[in-house]
């Protein structure tokens, strides 16, 4: 735990956690966004259920085995050799992605440098409990968003410098070196003084009764009212970032210049989002900051579906790229204060869970269901139909706002009964 005393911002274990943010976004940007799925369906021309089967084939080992990481975690009271062994396997996978050519092992190397990502990343969120104090936890973990995506930026700019079209390969080892080099500061600078609990006060077991516990703890819990809410809002959320340029596309308004500004647009304001809503959680605390970004994000994402015009999209697409940024560096605050600084590496192992599970629920059914049983059932066009999946995009943050309102945020005094 972080000495309020001594802590600064400045702190080398401070600079070493945040840059870990800067590296894993290279990732996820490199490879989850932007030329993994090119490289097998565009380029190599395969289906794209190539790439969701590998997605779901992922999803499933993470739900089985991240409970178990987690309670193994917990019982060792170190994060660290955890996400640093899963950071090292996701950086070689990666690379060597760049040179693999079979299409079935690309596959296979991909679902386990994403499942190592996964792996590492769950086990990342909590030591904000370690290099920040209670009181300070927001301001870093907003700041840590930030420049997150400022590693989006390095990567949208360093690596598709180096990339032609038709040769997506070869981005995987700029992204590998990247990703490594970055998340060496937190390897080195963060350290962990826990004390482990006793022996034979957290039980062992196997992967499927982790979980099972896991679970059966969660549920009633608090950070198991979380966890419900995060799927749902992180389900729009990340489903409309997703899908925006489709949808800017079928408006007829946005040709290509038009989008690369768009999505500019939308990321700085996902850094001032997250900065923004880390400063203001340590004042108003971390739910409330939560319930007015899914406010904002409801609203503009009915605007966008009701009006239909290009020019919404001007106002939404930032709006919820803010809010992105906003429930990206402030839910993980909540969930620190929800929960046992004992059962950290377990609970952090489902919300990494949670977030997994709908970044493929709301892809796969919210918006590619909708507009699928719209356009051939109900005859309605693409564009209208993909109005629709916006709706109902904003009835699951809805739903997220609702789950999450009766919770009570245990660093400030609850005003919302």
């Amino acid at each position: 735990m972080a000495d309020s005393g001594t802590w600064r911002l400045s702190n080398p274990p401070v600079i070493g956690w945040v840059l870990y943010d800067f590296a894993n976004t290279i990732f996820s940007f490199v490879v989850v966004t932007r030329y993994f799925g090119d490289w097998i369906v565009d380029e190599r021309g395969h289906p794209d259920i190539y790439i969701g089967l590998m997605t779901a084939a992922v999803s499933v080992a993470l739900v089985i085995a991240l409970p178990a990481i987690g309670a193994r975690v917990d019982r060792r009271a170190r994060h660290k050799p955890v996400l640093i062994g899963f950071t090292l396997l996701s950086v070689a996978a990666t690379a060597l992605l760049g040179v693999v050519e079979p299409v079935l092992i690309a596959l296979v190397v991909g679902g386990i440098a994403t499942f190592a990502f996964n792996t590492a990343d769950s086990q990342y969120h909590p030591l904000l409990g370690v290099v920040a104090p209670q009181e300070r936890r927001g301001r870093v973990s907003g700041i840590a968003v930030a420049v997150g995506y400022l590693g989006t930026l390095t990567a949208l700019f360093a690596i598709g410098a180096m990339v032609d079209d038709g040769e997506a390969q070869r981005a995987f080892i700029p992204a590998a070196l990247l990703f490594g080099l970055f998340a060496l500061p937190c390897f080195f600078l963060v350290r962990e003084r826990r004390a482990p609990p006793p022996p034979g006060e957290l039980p062992k077991r196997g992967p499927f009764a982790e979980l099972a516990a896991s679970l059966r703890r969660a549920r009633g819990a608090p950070h198991g009212r979380l966890l419900l809410a995060r799927f749902l809002y992180v389900d729009a959320i990340a489903t409309v970032i997703q899908f925006l340029v489709v949808y800017a596309r079928r408006t007829g308004e946005f040709d290509g210049t038009r989008i690369d500004a768009l999505l500019a647009v939308s990321t700085v304001a996902s850094i001032a989002g997250a900065i923004g809503a880390g400063l203001a959680a340590e004042r108003v605390g971390a739910k409330r900051v939560i319930i007015a970004t899914l406010v904002v994000t409801i609203a503009a994402l009915v605007g966008a579906a009701v009006s239909g015009a290009g020019a919404a999209l001007w106002v939404a697409g930032p709006l919820v790229g803010a809010a992105l940024g906003s429930l990206s560096s402030v839910d993980r605050v909540l969930m620190l204060r929800l929960i046992p600084a004992e059962s950290r590496g377990e609970d952090f192992g489902l919300y990494a869970i949670a977030g997994k599970l709908s970044t493929g629920f709301g892809p796969l059914v919210l918006w590619g269901g909708t507009i699928l049983v719209l356009t051939e059932f109900a005859g309605l066009s693409k564009f209208d139909a993909s109005r629709v999946a916006v709706a109902v995009l904003a009835g699951s943050a809805l739903a997220g706002l609702l789950v999450l309102r009766p919770l009570r945020d245990p660093s400030v005094p609850d005003v919302t009964h």
